[in-house]
């Protein structure tokens, strides 16, 4: 065998070696598939035919006070959907309508709740995952969410009050709820 034509057969078995070694493993499948993107604040996940998305917990950046409870649930299936909400001794349940979605979140235009949900007790400091254990029909799901706090000030109108007003307003006299919560 000629010089050159080695050469060019070592180069060759090189550039199909590199592709099958480690090196490129980097833009695996395997890899890639498994992991789940949330494109904003808040996890998301999929509990039968609901998904939830944007949950999250908003506190005090001590930690100390109670979280404020948000998310979105959207019934993607036919039938109606009873969905219930627990995290840290507070449970909230919610009915959603085949196809509708529901908004927790009493400052957003899109609201489905004016009430605002409170999780006292919370064994998490900002910055913390908590488990959310999330139920629709037969589906079970626990959903860590991260305990955001309002040391970014985008926050600071989410943090609850750490004694609820005593009287209510008129919009929360207005307002119809169609869930509960028990906390």
């Amino acid at each position: 065998m000629k010089r050159h034509n080695r050469a060019a057969l070592a180069v060759a078995a090189l550039a199909l070696v590199i592709p099958v070694s480690g090196c490129a493993s980097l833009l695996s499948p395997h890899q890639t598939a498994e992991y789940h993107y949330n494109g904003g604040d808040g996890a998301s996940g999929t509990v039968g035919d609901v998904e939830l998305r944007g949950l999250m917990l908003i506190t005090d950046k001590s930690g100390s006070g109670p979280a404020q409870l948000f998310f979105t649930l959207i019934n993607k299936g036919e039938d109606n959907a009873k969905v219930s909400i627990d995290v840290a001794g507070t449970s909230v349940s919610e009915s959603v309508k085949a196809g509708d979605t529901f908004v927790q979140d009493p400052n957003s235009p899109e609201t489905s709740a004016k009430e605002v949900i409170t999780v006292d007790g919370l064994d998490a400091e900002p910055g913390d995952l908590v488990d959310v254990t999330v139920k629709s029909g037969s589906d079970e799901k626990t959903i860590q969410t991260q305990l955001l706090s309002d040391v970014l000030p985008y926050y600071k109108e989410y943090v609850p009050s750490e004694s609820p007003s005593s009287v209510p307003s008129e919009s929360a006299d207005a307002a119809e709820g169609t869930g509960s919560v028990n906390g």
